[in-house]
């Protein structure tokens, strides 16, 4: 087994990567009161396989709380006053026919790729759903994608900067039209955000007997999994572990310095523009100052959408 701990010096001693040694498990499973480990596994189905092998080999599974990284981000908010309402994928769909209608008959709020029809809600919520997973509306992140874009060939920068703008046009859109989260993705944003924001707290307020989080079954990793988990080891004094999938396990343990190395876990664009300037009064950095200026590019562009499509959480 192979194992690699970051490089951050604030997560290295919090934070270890494995390809393979899953069924280490087995050798720390015993009688306990209550749970001490919670084992996060991204789909039902390894969980599954995870209890299986437990019970084949007749071990206690007390010490186990077995969860997703959804109903774990619930469990943190349960404990707050956010709330945890979310809006499943069938009512997305009926917004974003809405948001578009909407467009079509007042002004383009909504700006769709050239081609994209915008009598197909399936196709650009998978654009929502795609910027979502690999910029987890991080303004270092969606600044970063933008920059990327300028330096591509034509007319692939412009396609690329369209589905930027598409995807986050759509979420911003549907955050206008309900109180409610807009996925479950939503929920591991917010908690990541919490977990920031109280500097680990809202954890201990709720696992205080857990001392190891064990990530189990990931093949890819996501920008919103990858904030959750950095949130955890950033601000809790919990053992964080990931194993990775033998045939990706390499690749993504070199990528996994790359998707932690932003600021503020959780942050997200619609609210981070409107607070961006009163902050860089006190903090100017390289990063801080090209983000600023891609918002500005964008709040103009959209004759200051990016201002007044802000909704707080």
């Amino acid at each position: 087994m192979q194992q690699e701990s970051i490089d951050d010096e604030s997560l290295s001693e919090r934070l270890s990567l494995h390809v393979g040694g899953e069924m280490q498990l087995l050798d720390r499973a015993c009688q306990a009161p209550q749970p001490t480990e919670i084992v996060l596994a991204p789909v039902e189905l390894h969980q599954r396989n995870i209890q299986r092998r437990l019970r084949e080999a007749k071990k206690p599974k007390e010490s186990f709380l077995f969860d997703d990284a959804v109903g774990v981000s619930r469990r943190i908010l349960d404990g707050t006053d956010i709330p945890t309402a979310a809006i499943d994928r069938i009512d997305r769909l009926s917004l974003i026919r809405g948001l578009l209608d909407e467009s079509a008959r007042i002004s383009p709020m909504v700006t769709l790729p050239a081609g994209t029809s915008s009598y197909d809600p399936q196709y650009i919520e998978q654009i929502r759903t795609e910027v979502e997973t690999i910029t987890n509306f991080h303004p270092e992140r969606i600044t970063a994608w933008a920059e990327t874009a300028d330096e591509l060939p034509e007319p692939i920068n412009v396609d690329t900067t369209e589905l930027l703008e598409a995807g986050l046009d759509i979420e911003r859109g549907l955050r206008a039209q309900t109180e409610k989260a807009i996925s479950d993705i939503e929920l591991v944003r917010r908690a990541a955000r919490e977990l920031t924001a109280t500097s680990g707290a809202a954890w201990n307020g709720t696992f205080d007997q857990i001392d190891r989080l064990s990530i189990f079954g990931l093949s890819s990793i996501s920008s919103p999994y990858a904030d959750f988990i950095h949130a955890v080891a950033a601000t809790t004094s919990v053992d964080v572990h990931i194993y990775f999938r033998r045939a990706t396990g390499d690749y993504l343990k070199e990528r996994v310095p790359a998707l932690f190395d932003i600021s503020g876990p959780g942050t997200v664009v619609f609210e981070w523009c409107r607070s961006i300037v009163s902050c860089s009064r006190n903090r100017w950095s390289r990063q801080t100052f090209r983000s600023l200026k891609w918002c500005q590019a964008r709040s103009e562009t959209k004759r200051g959408v990016w201002w007044h499509w802000s909704p707080l959480f």
